[in-house]
């Protein structure tokens, strides 16, 4: 164990850990534990750390040095917990183990609300090159092979927009029309808006092309890039009239942030990708807050429906009557003040509806719903008049949807309706090795919003993370770290100290004997390996230095899947 010291001042707490041997307490820059506030002196006190213990000594200070209200006169012990004042600054001694000191991992670029400098981006030069090399080797090949088929503007500018935001460090890349067709292409990974600094922008008589980049720096380096795109889309819109135009061809959307590591959740991915091409229906299965609606927006963002609505409705959140409004609209004067409105079907129209936790509706719904999706119409509650309900629905359920068939409560044709394709999205619990990853993106992107520099998740916090059950999946992990992200001053680790007491308290407490835990700790190993290989299962056996039909035993064994 170390020792720290928490100061406390108007606005936050700082963490001062202290080193064998004095450690002087001051306003000076050049203090161990610096206090720049009025009432502490330059040279204000020292504290002598021996042996895991501390002892506390006035500097001849201009406002003394107080414990528990009591002036120090000479060198006396400062025990873990006792209050100090240093000054008018208040301050307690705590013990701290050293893996909370050790970071497993580190947050390489600060989240501040200005962007550093080009001088201060190490590498900046070398990604700009890297990127270059992919999007004229890879990309521009495939575009200009769509322009010699004359594909047409619109599709070019899909594919256009798909490379560029592929390709590019883009937080988003957005096509407009300037011949009033609206938006052609849209695509982010986080919100910005026009105020944002770091944007590169091309426009011609067709189209506006934004591409909202990390870093300034970037700029100047993609620009040249963005002004390609649009002038190929002005190209393609300037072919032949009546050329026929070329098959769309969709490219699988860039996994979720952040990249899985589990070989089972790539697979999900790899196959929904393929399956998104096609018209088919999808049901998804899992616990709560695993990530069904993440896939059904990937889904969405990867299948030929990409530019029209997603619309998602949480079918178990209302009680009959208001999810039938919710689901086919209402005409206006069904009942006392209510006006006409929409439903989800009319609003999906064109596009993609995910009706999640679909196990919850009553059957007569159900009846209603199955009707929509043989008619492609929809009629709203009071209404005579059909309206267009051309959609493609995914599905998902935590329920047992074959046993409720077989009591009754769910329709057979239903369920043959929305299931084409069934997929299980494992528990957080079953995918331990991404929980590093994850808990570092959920941290550093709260992190962001508040304008924090969080230095990063100390190995003592990332233990306790691994050894947690989570019974709310990612979703109660994402929820952890905007609670502790509360709790961390600019500069510092998120510690285990900060964490719940239910997640410290689990410190391998979820697994049942040393068998389960180390069969766990197994499991993470060998499908990192084969996260790091593609799949390579030669290559993981070489780096795990064990043989390789011995890697192929324990991965039946252990049920670990490339």
């Amino acid at each position: 164990m170390s020792l720290r010291l928490i100061v406390e001042s108007e606005d936050r707490s700082q963490r001062f850990t202290l080193a064998p041997g004095p450690n002087r307490l001051g306003s000076s820059p050049g203090s161990t534990v610096r206090i720049p506030h009025a009432s502490v002196s330059r040279r204000h006190a020292l504290i002598h750390v021996t042996d895991g213990r501390a002892e506390i000594e006035d500097l001849g200070s201009r406002n003394g040095t107080r414990i528990g209200g009591h002036q120090i006169r000479e060198r006396r012990p400062l025990e873990v917990g006792e209050t100090l004042t240093v000054g008018g600054v208040s301050a307690m001694l705590e013990e701290v183990s050293e893996k909370d000191l050790e970071p497993a991992v580190s947050f390489a670029v600060r989240p501040e609300k200005k962007p550093p400098s080009p001088a201060e981006e190490p590498g900046t030069a070398t990604a700009a090159i890297g990127t270059t090399r992919t999007f004229a080797l890879k990309m521009l090949p495939d575009l200009l092979s769509r322009l010699a088929e004359r594909c047409g503007a619109v599709q070019m500018s899909q594919a256009v927009g798909a490379a560029l935001f592929d390709a590019l460090p883009c937080l988003s890349v957005e096509i407009l029309s300037t011949e009033g067709e609206g938006v052609l292409f849209s695509a982010r990974h986080e919100e910005v808006d026009d105020s944002w600094p770091n944007q590169a922008r091309a426009e011609n008589r067709r189209v506006s092309v934004r591409a909202a980049l990390v870093h300034p720096s970037h700029v100047g380096s993609y620009a040249p890039l963005v002004q390609t795109g649009a002038l190929l889309i002005q190209l393609a819109g300037d072919a032949e009239p009546g050329a026929a135009p070329a098959p769309a061809r969709f490219q699988p959307r860039p996994l979720p942030d952040p990249p899985t590591v589990v070989p089972e959740v790539r697979q999900i991915y790899a196959d929904a990708a393929r399956v998104s091409r096609g018209g088919v229906s999808v049901l998804i299965r899992g616990a709560s807050g695993t990530g069904k609606e993440v896939l059904a927006r990937y889904l969405h963002a990867s299948s030929a429906r990409a530019e029209t609505p997603f619309v998602a409705l949480n079918c178990a959140a209302l009680p009959r009557d208001l999810l039938e409004s919710e689901l086919f609209g209402i005409e206006r004067g069904v009942a006392t003040g209510v006006e006409s409105r929409p439903g989800k079907f009319e609003m999906a129209d064109g596009g993609t509806l995910f009706l999640d936790e679909i196990g919850d509706m009553a059957l007569e719904t159900q009846a209603r719903i199955l009707r929509v999706l043989q008619e492609g119409e929809v009629y709203r509650l009071g209404g005579q008049d059909n309206r267009s309900a051309d959609v493609r629905v995914l599905a998902a359920s935590h329920r047992d949807l074959e046993a409720m068939q077989c009591d009754g409560s769910f329709r057979t044709d239903l369920y043959h309706r929305i299931a084409d394709w069934t997929v299980r999205l494992p528990t957080l619990a079953e995918r331990r090795a991404d929980i590093p990853n994850l808990a570092a993106h959920f941290l550093a992107r709260e992190a962001r919003r508040r304008g924090l520099a969080v230095a990063g998740i100390s190995r003592a916090a990332m233990e306790m993370l691994e050894a947690y059950a989570w019974p709310g999946n990612i979703r109660q992990l994402e929820r952890e770290m905007a609670r502790a992200a509360l709790f961390i001053e600019d500069g510092e680790l998120l510690e285990s100290s900060l964490l719940q007491d239910a997640i410290r308290r689990a410190d391998g407490a979820d697994a049942a004997s040393l068998k389960e835990r180390l069969e766990r700790v197994e499991r993470r190993e060998i499908g990192q390996a084969l996260a790091r290989h593609q799949g390579n299962v030669s290559d993981a056996a070489k780096e795990l230095e064990i043989g390789l039909s011995t890697l192929y035993r324990r991965m039946r064994e252990l049920d670990v899947e490339v």
